[in-house]
């Protein structure tokens, strides 16, 4: 075996046969240094027939081991008796049953008696992990001290939980340092973090959408009974835990998305300003004034209950049909005082009246049919029905209850009360 070690700040090299075998500044002359490994060998237990034959400042070393262990045990004795730069290892193991089994014994025996060493100082190192355990646990039943990092309580949580793992952490180092057994730190480690990999592809989902979580808590991009669209749901924000987020839509339906997919997504705030424009369109005839169309489209919007005097109605030619003219009214709402579909339905009820009072002709879809090889009778079209007079006396304009329906919000607010501590929304907390 062919290793490099230290031993008296010296760096022993593995051996090459090819390199010129020179004696080194420093290096004991080659009797004494002979003399010095052999002695050191005949030490070792288990280790029989070892000789030692020095030439230049390699040092060779033979004999039968009868485990592994008593091998790297010659070499390193060999090394700090002679201060050796190299050491050229020709120790063989044992094939014989009961070598292999008394140096497996002898092994044994040896660890059994270090791990006896180390009773004395066990229960100190054990008090020890039992008092930083604690100092966890009450640190654990604290809260003030993290409610000055954020208002979050997600957060808090997060930040009281690393430092419950910090402080245990360092007990249990503290303890191993007492036991002399720090070298297992790096064992443990390196083992934590192959199983910290595999885990992380095993749950990578679950990861990601707890990540994205802590994100979301951080960016309030809404907050409880916010009306958003999210991934093509919309509704009412109910809940958001370590997971999902929790709508709760028009139909009464509740949805459940991933958090990942609402951090990565587009999010429609409704409520962030509530008014909100609504918009339907009108088709007139080829012949209609478009200018009036235009101006008792706009003049009815503004006066149906619920829609807001600034921003103003508008109207818009959008298209020309071959058979209609399309018009475009929109109108504003505040959806915090009134109900945005129905201040939409009773202004196209009121637009519909009023272009039927008016005869603004809003035409059907017309359709031509030809048949080949027959014919067919021509019925006279019957003029069309003229409407009232524009001077007749003008119809009243339909109105109903125009208020919020909180049908929907209450619904999800039982939702959300069913989360209890698990919402990671703050109502308090600032918004994006």
């Amino acid at each position: 075996m062919i290793l490099a070690v230290f031993s008296h700040g010296v760096c022993a090299q593995p051996y090459t046969p090819d390199e010129q075998q020179t004696p080194t500044s420093g290096f004991v002359e080659p009797e004494v240094a002979q003399q010095a490994a052999e002695e050191a060998l005949s030490q070792i237990e288990g280790l029989d027939g070892a000789e030692a034959q020095v030439s230049g400042s390699v040092i060779t070393i033979t004999g039968t081991a009868d485990d592994a262990s008593v091998i790297d045990a010659a070499e390193r004795a060999v090394i700090a008796a002679t201060g050796a730069e190299r050491v050229k290892n020709d120790i063989t193991l044992s094939l014989d049953l009961q070598d292999r089994t008394r140096g497996a014994a002898n092994r044994v025996s040896q660890r059994v008696e270090s791990w006896i060493g180390y009773l004395p100082v066990i229960p100190v190192a054990v008090l020890v992990v039992l008092i930083f355990a604690l100092l966890s646990w009450l640190l654990g039943k604290l809260h003030w001290p993290f409610a000055r990092f954020t208002r979050n309580p997600f957060l808090q949580d997060i930040i009281r939980k690393l430092a419950q793992t910090v402080v245990m952490l360092s007990g249990v180092l503290l303890a191993l340092d007492i036991l002399d057994a720090m070298a297992l730190v790096g064992g443990v480690l390196g083992a934590a973090g192959v199983a910290g990999i595999a885990i992380g592809f095993a749950f990578k989902d679950l990861i990601e959408n707890y990540i994205a979580s802590i994100l979301l808590s951080l960016r309030q991009p809404f907050r409880p009974q916010d009306h958003v669209l999210i991934d093509g749901h919309e509704g009412l924000v109910t809940a958001m835990n370590t997971r999902t987020t929790v709508l709760t839509t028009f139909d009464g339906n509740v949805v459940r998305i991933p958090n990942a997919t609402v951090f990565k997504t587009t999010i429609i705030n409704y409520t962030t300003d509530p008014r909100r424009r609504f918009g339907f369109v009108v088709g007139v005839g080829s012949d209609v004034d478009l200018a009036q169309a235009i101006e008792v489209g706009t003049r009815i919007i503004e006066g149906t209950p619920g829609v807001l005097e600034t921003p103003k109605p508008a109207a818009l030619i959008t298209k020309l049909g071959d058979s209609s003219i399309t018009v475009q009214l929109y109108g504003w709402v505040d959806q915090s005082q009134h109900s945005f579909g129905k201040v939409q339905s009773i202004a196209m009820q009121n637009v519909k009246a009023e272009y039927d009072r008016l005869s603004i002709d809003m035409p059907e879809p017309i359709y031509k049919i030809r048949i080949e090889g027959g014919q067919i009778s021509h019925t006279p079209t019957p003029p069309p029905m003229k409407g009232p007079e524009p001077d007749s006396p003008p119809r009243s304009n339909t109105t109903g209850d125009v208020s919020r329906d909180d049908t929907i919000s209450t619904m999800s607010q039982q939702t959300g009360d069913q989360q209890g501590d698990e919402n990671l929304l703050d109502e308090q907390a600032p918004a994006e």
